[in-house]
């Protein structure tokens, strides 16, 4: 496979998922994992990251907060495009351990 394959499949999985429900951030740093292929560092992870979640907004998935209220779902940030990916960005590079990445957003459709 290819690394557009690679992408495009990862890409597809990530949306299809996000309309069908709420996605935490840990599969998203995963897909960006295999994206930025074996031995890629942290920075090349990061920045597969940032461009899968700029191509989601793209396509209509948008980033926020999941309610601590039952049944509300996701809570969109109504940010542009570009602080979006400032705040996660920055959020990615304030974290250490990968187990806190799921508190750093949610993607979805509301």
């Amino acid at each position: 496979m290819t690394e557009r394959e690679l992408c495009n499949d990862e890409f597809s999985y990530l949306v299809q998922y996000a309309r069908m429900a709420p996605l935490h951030f840990t599969p998203l740093w995963d897909a960006a994992e295999k994206i930025a292929g074996p031995g890629a560092d942290e920075g090349d992870v990061r920045e597969s990251a940032l461009r899968l979640i700029s191509d989601m907004i793209d396509n209509g998935i948008r980033v926020g907060d999941m309610s601590a209220r039952e049944g509300e779902g996701l809570l969109p940030w109504n940010l542009p495009k570009e602080d979006v990916l400032a705040r996660i960005s920055s959020e990615m590079q304030r974290t250490d351990d990968p187990l806190d990445l799921v508190d750093i957003c949610w993607f979805g459709v509301p």
